[in-house]
């Protein structure tokens, strides 16, 4: 009997531990099909004792991808994707900017090109590889890639390749990075701030004003300066009060007047005051008045048909320029399984574009759920991605500015209701075209997960043309498949652009500009085809993708049935956008972050951060009211109270004081004399490392004297010291003297203590070891940001040596690279894959967006950190670390200035150098 339920017991066992799917390559081709490249099972290379598959490129400027047959997960849930992975030989190269080619991976096949798992590169052995994601597809495919978005040469071999449903103990984000207020909570995420926000009206607005009291200023400063009014903010509380505010109805109104006092109340301030309703209300309809001036010509006046000859003095002057979309919207014929898909980037200023990075989660009292792109106090879209969940999806491109009508209320106002409200298409369409003022023209692309319609709306101000898939309505004969790129297609609302019939004459009917061509152009080679990856396709493709583009979301029906959606903050070709000269002076760029997945609903991970965050803030704000502040003792300054003059070494057995006591008198002279002497301290352990050589003799003995100095302080205590040297510089000044004479009147013995164990090198090291240093930045996340910032570093250092210091990507950083450099890594752990691997031996506490020094934590995504220690491989050698908590961070570090074993930066302060207590690791 014991040995049945022993049997039973390892049966259980047994199945509780089978993957969900295990790849087998014992026989040729056994449900995998290589898409590119070659694979062939491999007998001659084993793992444990199964065969492998030998993976290799099918031509000189090929990538290879082999995909097995589809397995079902269940959509929302957390599974790992694990493989064991060995290269020989294997070298990539990009083809072009983009896609930055990765090394040997796994994906899935519905995962953007810049999601995988760790690459390997050069010739590794059997490495295990691992991706944990969030299903977005009940059917879903593993993949097997090499070189993806590139070329390659060598080989590699996959084996036990597995996958399987995990907890979420891990999953982002962390505790530390999640903030919360009330029911409200924000998190940062690629690039993003996601805020969840929920209740009455005023409720809800207010809990949006407390988690972004520090961005809505800071977005105030971006409206003010697009709109070319930066000290005029008064005439736009004017514009926008008489035009716009009454727009709104009194639910919405309700929302913005809860920001503006959720801000105040946490300490906001605009133009020295608190922020109003009416400041939010400009915040909200910056986009329309720009729209204005160019509304204006389109707008009868009752003088049209006459005619008017203008002197021949007269300048002409031009439109605005129109902001700019890309967006399409598949179903039916065109896609992979019938279902809709959406996808849609965004063309905009980078003043506006680099806040409007908001993923907002609104649950209120009455109507939908809503997901929408947006930005510090809306109450709206603002770049016009919306999501709900009805399952609806609602976005936009621009079309040419039709008449404004005074009458009508804000598109503002009438997108967020026809996403909060609206149910279905016609809702929708109710909802947007009600009372329409015809500012900022669009033409909407909408989606309906529940039945997979689709539907083309073009709103003019007095016309209006709806195509829906339901009717089988398509243009330019594309069935299944609509897109918007700034073209408006019907005739009626392009003639709204030409209010005078005495006007100069226009070709008016529908042209195809590039961005057509190219929709149609994919549309007829993915037909049928069209899924999640046509849009991260198209949009990492020109002219779809241009010099203005900020963003991309994509989205398919499962997942808009769930809010879910595939989005990225930053060019989504992993392009940077670099700030212009006389700009906006406070623009920062778009690094781009890559692609994440977003879903509304939160998991358990960060259900349980936020009821332990509400309960730490509610218990921290009633211990705040009882402290009493202290003020901060004041450093000891030494300044005042040194030694003058200057001495010469008799001989080299003199220079450790002679040297020595010049460089203490600078430390004293420090602000922080415990942070010099750890600086001090490090040199020590390096020169050690390096040994004694001509070309560091004088600063081994300089720092030896330091040292010994600052012992000598210490044993004597300050006012004996300091009286000690300031005799003995004013009896030797300028003259010869010997270490020994020092001794003697001191009354002391020459005896060197070296310091204990700790860090050896300091930030600023790196310039004095350009010659033997190598950069390695992260392909994991951020790519693009990291290699932008890479090059960055070494164009730097190229006016430093006049050299160029080599680049390496995470997975080509093989030992032998590693070891023989000083390593500058660039990218967070989670991001660097080669950093990751050195992480636990160089003492850096780094896990996702969240680093940890000297038992402070560190979750803001405004925070990065510049970090040094000794090369695991070689102690003569150093390592650098340039890393923040998003992109954007991660290239800002970069202007970290401070010396120390690390310098923590965090936006809007002074950077803090520092080193670790006690520190266990060099």
């Amino acid at each position: 009997m014991i040995r049945v339920l022993i049997g039973l017991l390892a049966a259980i066992c047994a199945q509780a531990a089978t993957p969900l799917f295990q790849t087998s390559f014992e026989k040729p081709n056994q449900g995998w099909t290589v898409v590119r490249g070659a694979a062939v099972p491999d007998a001659a290379v084993l793992h444990g004792n199964n065969r492998s598959l030998r993976v290799e490129s099918g031509g000189p400027l090929s990538d290879a991808r082999v995909r097995f047959a589809p397995v079902s997960l269940s959509i929302g849930k957390r599974y790992e994707l694990s493989g064991w992975v060995r290269t020989d030989g294997l070298e990539v190269r990009d083809l072009d900017r983009s896609p930055i080619a990765a090394g040997a991976a796994l994906t899935m096949a519905s995962m953007p090109f810049d999601v995988h798992s760790a690459s390997l590169g050069g010739a590794r052995p059997w490495t295990r590889l691992t991706l944990r994601f969030i299903a977005s597809r009940a059917q879903d495919q593993i993949e097997l890639t090499v070189g993806q978005g590139g070329a390659f040469q060598g080989k590699a071999w996959f084996e036990g390749v597995s996958l399987d449903e995990v907890s979420g103990a891990d999953e982002w984000p962390a505790r530390e990075a999640v903030q919360t207020f009330g029911p409200a909570y924000r998190y940062p995420a690629a690039g993003w701030i996601y805020l969840h926000i929920e209740g009455r009206p005023y409720e809800r607005g207010y809990q949006h004003g407390r988690l972004m009291a520090r961005e809505i200023p800071e977005y105030f400063e971006r409206c003010a300066a697009d709109l070319g009014a930066k000290d005029q903010w008064g005439q736009l509380r004017t514009m926008a009060n008489a035009l716009f505010l009454r727009g709104f109805d009194r639910e919405i109104l309700e929302e913005m007047r809860g920001i503006a006092d959720g801000a105040s109340d946490a300490g906001a301030m605009w133009q020295g005051r608190r922020i109003d309703l009416v400041d939010i209300v400009v915040a909200n309809v910056t986009v329309e008045m720009g729209e204005l001036r160019s509304a204006m010509p389109m707008t009868p006046t009752g003088l049209e048909g006459l005619s008017f000859d203008k002197p021949p003095y007269a300048e002409r002057k031009p439109d605005t320029a129109v902001d700019h979309c890309s967006a399409f919207a598949a179903t039916g014929p065109a896609t992979r399984d019938g279902k809709m898909v959406i996808g849609h980037v965004t063309m905009w200023p980078l003043t506006l574009a680099e806040q409007t990075n908001v993923m907002l989660d609104i649950q209120p009292e009455k109507g939908h759920r809503s997901l929408m792109q947006s930005y510090p106090g809306g109450i709206e879209s603002g770049t016009d991605w919306y999501q709900n969940d009805a399952g609806v999806v609602l976005t936009e491109t621009t079309i040419r500015q039709t008449p404004f009508n005074a009458q009508g209320t804000p598109v503002a106002f009438r997108a967020r209701r026809a996403i909060q409200y609206g149910g279905n298409i016609d809702e929708v369409v109710a909802e947007l075209g009600t009372r329409n003022n015809g500012l900022y023209t669009n033409e909407w692309l909408i989606g309906d997960a529940k039945n997979n319609e689709i539907a083309m709306y073009e709103l003019g101000t007095n016309h209006v043309k709806l195509w829906r898939s339901s009717k089988n309505e398509w243009f330019g004969g594309t069935p299944g498949f609509y897109w918007g790129d700034n073209n408006a297609k019907d005739l009626a609302i392009k003639l709204e652009y030409l209010p005078d019939p005495k006007g100069a004459p226009e070709y008016v009917p529908y042209m195809p500009y590039d961005r057509d061509l190219a929709w149609q152009e994919l549309y007829g080679k993915y037909r049928g085809q069209i899924d999640e990856q046509f849009g991260f396709l198209a949009f990492r493709t020109a002219p779809l993708v241009s010099a203005s583009t900020m963003d991309a979301k994509v989205v398919s029906a499962d997942m808009a049935s769930r809010l879910m959606v595939w989005a990225a903050i930053g060019k989504p070709n992993q392009r940077e956008w670099k700030p212009s000269h006389g700009g906006y002076a406070n623009n920062d760029g778009l690094y781009p972050s890559g692609y994440h997945l977003f879903r509304a609903e939160p998991s358990e991970t960060l259900r349980t951060a936020m009821q332990e965050n509400e309960k730490t803030r509610l218990a921290a704000k009633a211990a705040e009211a009882k402290a009493e502040t202290k003020p901060a003792a004041k450093p000891v300054s030494y300044k005042d109270r040194l030694w003058k003059g200057w001495i010469l070494p008799a001989s080299d057995a003199d220079d450790w004081f002679a040297a020595g006591s010049a460089a203490y008198y600078r430390a004293l002279e420090a602000d922080d004399l415990a942070r010099a002497m750890d600086v001090e301290r490090a040199a020590w352990r390096a020169l050690k490392w390096e040994g004694d050589t001509p070309g560091n003799h004088v600063r081994r003995e300089q720092t030896k004297g330091v040292l010994f100095l600052d012992a000598l302080r210490n044993k004597m205590g300050d006012a004996a010291f300091l009286k000690l040297m300031s005799e003995f510089f004013a009896a030797h000044t300028t003259q010869t003297v010997t270490a020994q004479s020092f001794l003697e009147k001191a009354g002391v013995l020459f005896e060197f203590t070296e310091p204990g164990e700790g860090p050896a090198y300091i930030t600023g090291d790196i310039y004095r070891r350009l010659a033997s240093a190598a950069i390695v930045y992260g392909t994991l996340r951020d790519a693009g940001a990291n290699r932008y910032a890479a090059e960055q570093l070494q164009s730097r250092f190229l006016d430093r040596r006049e050299s160029a210091i080599p680049i390496y990507k995470d997975f080509e950083a093989t030992d032998e690279v590693l070891g023989r450099h000083d390593v500058i890594f660039v990218g967070r752990p989670e991001a660097n894959s080669a950093l990751a691997a050195w992480s636990g031996q160089i003492g850096l506490d780094y896990q996702a967006g969240v680093f940890r020094i000297d038992g402070e934590t560190y979750a803001s995504e405004r925070e990065a950190l510049v970090f040094a220690a000794s090369n695991p491989l070689d102690r003569s050698h150093m390592v650098l670390v340039y890393a923040g908590n998003d992109a954007l961070r991660t290239v800002k570090a970069l202007n970290a200035r401070g010396e120390g074993q690390y310098v923590i930066y965090e936006e809007g302060k002074p950077a803090r150098a520092g080193f670790v207590k006690a520190a266990k690791n060099d």
